[in-house]
């Protein structure tokens, strides 16, 4: 997955997905809010990605979940704090 980030204007909130099968890289769905600089984890079947910037001074505390067979959600939490240039772990 290559999600958010930014394209040299703005942040942006497409993710695209390689298929290792195809050899190919393919659009998602966007998440609900544009970031980049984010940080993202898997657990479970569930693609958690939190914080990053929505502009160059906005810092987010937000966090979005994609599930391939529900797609992306917003959860009723944030992460502790605002963070960009972060990275998340799962253990």
């Amino acid at each position: 997955y290559a999600i958010g980030g930014y394209d040299g204007d703005s942040m942006v909130s497409s993710v695209e997905i390689f298929d290792p099968r195809l050899n190919a890289w393919r659009m998602g769905d966007p998440m609900s809010n544009p970031r980049g600089y984010a940080s993202a984890v898997t657990f479970d079947d569930s693609l958690f990605v939190l914080g990053g910037l929505r502009s160059n001074e906005q810092i987010l505390d937000t966090v979005e979940v994609y599930n391939v067979n529900s797609g992306w959600s917003v959860p009723g939490f944030n992460s502790i704090g605002k963070r960009s240039f972060a990275s998340a772990i799962v253990m």
